[in-house]
């Protein structure tokens, strides 16, 4: 029995040029992120988007066609904002820059990571939803994997190490452990996202300390 995902079409079918059709587009993807607050992914619909919106289901149709690929375009525009905020970080980076400053700089940018998370209407479902709904997962994971290209690029070039798998794997593993405590940060009342915030980048600095100082340490 085959267990490949029935392929869903995630792209727009246009992209807003004009001033009118990008307010309608803008209002379609405001709309959603409204409805998934209110009633959640599973109830989400073009019928319920569109009357959000007011507009009419066939003008939802010629940008979108169909929810999953409403929800894609959302996922995608946070994950750009997101990732600006790891770009802001790296451009900061120069010459001067040392491991030290880097490991310092760690709860700023998951703090930064997480207010636009916040500022963002239903920032939290919409996150929940690039993890939790199959056809929308590889938008998630593509952001991850650029970020982590990105930021194991900049630390080659600071240690003047040899870009590897094996850096690449433990940017990795940072990466998405930062998004996973903005996750609980974000989903959990329960706890402090400040103290949440503050220890996952103590944790992610024991644990890069280990990899970047060993690199720039000389061997005995």
């Amino acid at each position: 029995m085959s267990t490949a995902r029935p392929h869903v079409e995630l792209l727009e079918k246009n992209k807003p040029r004009q001033a009118r059709a990008k307010r309608t587009y803008d209002g379609i993807l405001n709309a959603a992120a409204e409805l998934l607050v209110e009633v959640g992914v599973e109830r989400i619909s073009t019928n319920l988007i569109a009357e959000r919106a007011g507009i009419t289901v066939p003008a939802l149709y010629r940008y979108f066609p169909n929810k999953y690929s409403v929800l894609n375009a959302l996922g995608a525009s946070l994950m750009d904002r997101q990732n600006e905020v790891f770009q802001l970080w790296l451009d900061d980076t120069d010459e001067s820059t040392t491991v030290e400053s880097v490991l310092d700089d760690l709860y700023r940018v998951l703090k930064e990571t997480y207010d636009v998370t916040l500022n963002q209407v239903g920032g939290a479902q919409i996150m929940q939803c690039l993890r939790a709904v199959g056809p929308l997962q590889e938008v998630r994971l593509e952001s991850h994997r650029i970020v982590s290209a990105e930021v194991a690029a900049a630390i080659s070039a600071l240690l003047n190490r040899p870009m590897d798998m094996v850096l690449g794997l433990q940017v990795r593993l940072a990466i998405d452990i930062g998004y996973s405590a903005i996750e609980m940060a974000l989903e959990d009342e329960s706890l402090s996202p400040e103290n949440i915030l503050r220890q996952c980048a103590l944790m992610l600095r024991l644990y890069l300390q280990e990899i970047l100082v060993d690199s720039v340490t000389p061997k005995p």
